[in-house]
């Protein structure tokens, strides 16, 4: 909205030229109109473009504002806990948004992106329906876990049930697809693939609220992207063959120089500190 706002006070000082209509005598009239069209610059159509832009913003804050639609967000390496009017409350991990419309049959959830922890009151009156991505979950007196990732959508039940469908209605059913607590499904383009998760990887995919990363026999390349969803400066693996060393272990998320540490120790591997602050991870010579 801010830039909305800004934009329209740069249309506002530079306004279009107003052309004046004229009487064009009869004998003219054909001249006039044989003459040719005028040439669009690339002035006006930047203008152009920005007052559609403006009109856009507009639109979509008057679209949330008409369906009381509450938009929360996390920063890089923020984590957030959101309680609702309704009881329930959302966890929010790092670089992640969520729109929230409570309404009076329904609670509707749009996980935009990133990754969230919900803890749903019971009111059976009102599903609590969370659209991710391909996903479209519904809930009622439970908690899950949902992480939109690069591919797919990863779905961890800590508690209840969760209905999982490809879209609102048919999450809806009776017959939709049920997870239940201690499992969890990853989602695309309307395929649902159920896991079964053991008590040791269902503690993992939620210790992020702890800000702990559990490490358990993930490659180099799986934990260095974890650690990079908390960081400004990425790490990266110069070296292809570092990419499927299995490193273990437990660490606060900011703590990725003991990660690091942890690695040449263990490994023939050398960090190397860029201009910028990245990291590089390359084969010990």
């Amino acid at each position: 909205m801010e830039a909305a706002w800004e934009a329209g006070e740069r249309l506002r000082a530079c306004p279009p030229p107003i052309e004046i209509p004229v009487e064009i005598p009869v004998e003219t009239q054909v001249a006039t109109l044989s003459a040719p069209l005028p040439v669009l610059t690339r002035r006006s159509v930047l203008v152009g473009s920005a007052a559609a832009t403006v009109v856009a913003a507009a639109g979509a804050a008057i679209w949330r504002y008409a369906q009381d639609v509450e938009l929360y967000r996390t920063k890089l390496g923020e984590r957030r806990d959101i309680l609702l009017a309704d009881g329930s409350r959302i966890h929010l991990n790092t670089a992640s948004t969520v729109e929230v419309s409570l309404r009076k049959d329904s609670r509707r959830i749009h996980l935009v992106r990133g990754e969230a922890l919900f803890e749903v009151a019971h009111d059976p009156s009102r599903p609590f329906l969370v659209d991710a991505g391909a996903a479209k979950l519904r809930a009622v007196g439970t908690a899950f876990n949902v992480r939109i990732r690069e591919a797919v959508v990863e779905l961890t039940v800590t508690e209840g049930v969760v209905a999982v469908a490809e879209n609102v209605a048919a999450v809806r059913r009776v017959d939709a697809r049920h997870v239940a607590a201690g499992d969890g499904a990853v989602i695309r383009g309307g395929a649902v693939a159920p896991t079964t998760l053991n008590p040791d990887l269902l503690r993992q995919r939620v210790a992020w609220q702890d800000g702990v990363i559990e490490l358990d026999g993930e490659t180099l390349s799986q934990a260095v992207d974890e650690f990079n969803r908390y960081r400004a400066r990425p790490i990266i693996i110069g070296d292809p063959r570092l990419a499927n060393l299995r490193v273990g272990g437990r660490f606060e998320v900011d703590e990725a120089s003991k990660f690091l540490t942890a690695v040449e120790g263990s490994f023939p591997v050398q960090a190397i500190t860029a201009d910028d602050g990245s990291i590089l991870l390359v084969m010990r010579s």
